[in-house]
């Protein structure tokens, strides 16, 4: 069975936390799903762009996810940089761990003893393999690949084509930039942001910014 897709097949409504450039992409993924019935999305600005190009609703700002009880959320909000901002949202919102959901685009192969916790949202082309724990509210976006027995942290973001070595570890909020390389069994400390194409081979101090390949710490 797909994530939260009902016993009988039939669709759950979906509300979208945000409304720009990440937003869209995670309302494609979760409508390409053919099991979420995205509603709208929340944000305090107009978010026109997506609103037009999504053909999606505005249901206004987070107050009206109390009108919603029963529907879905995951969050829409990403940057390319290290960041608390998405932790701060999902705290504000005080959401139970139950109405999070799980959008995984069907382009993506998640292995069956991959675990994937609330919130996550796996992009076209992905793969996760056996074994690996991916935690609550990250992204793991296009073409990334997860090998196995890999711990990825809370609100971490894989950007596209990053790829994470069998049984290594990403600690929570990190960034791992596009196209970016981890060795198998290595740790990436949390906060840490892993530059584009960087190759890490090894572990640093919680905090880094990690270029070059090998990976070394941009001078600050």
């Amino acid at each position: 069975m797909a994530p939260q897709q009902d016993a009988h097949g039939g669709m759950q409504d979906l509300i979208v936390i945000g409304g720009g450039e990440l937003a869209r992409v995670v309302i494609e993924a979760a409508r390409d799903t053919g099991w979420w019935n995205v509603l709208g999305f929340v944000d305090s600005e107009p978010c026109e762009e997506t609103v037009q190009r999504m053909k999606v609703l505005r249901l206004g700002n987070d107050d009206v996810l109390r009108e919603h009880p029963e529907a879905f959320c995951v969050l829409g909000i990403g940057a390319v940089k290290v960041s608390n901002e998405r932790e701060k949202i999902v705290d504000r919102l005080a959401l139970p761990r139950s109405r999070w959901g799980i959008v995984v685009h069907p382009s993506s192969v998640v292995s069956e003893t991959a675990k994937l916790g609330p919130g996550v949202v796996v992009l076209p082309g992905a793969v996760i393999c056996s074994g690996a724990h991916i935690s609550e509210h990250c992204i793991i976006n296009m073409g990334a690949k997860i090998d196995h027995d890999v711990h990825v942290g809370k609100f971490v973001h894989v950007a596209p084509q990053a790829a994470l070595g069998g049984g290594c570890r990403v600690e929570d909020h990190s960034y791992i930039g596009m196209g970016a390389m981890i060795r198998d069994h290595v740790t990436v400390s949390s906060h840490t942001l892993v530059g584009m194409s960087a190759a890490v081979g090894k572990q640093f101090p919680p905090g880094k910014t990690l270029i070059g390949i090998p990976a070394k710490e941009m001078a600050s």
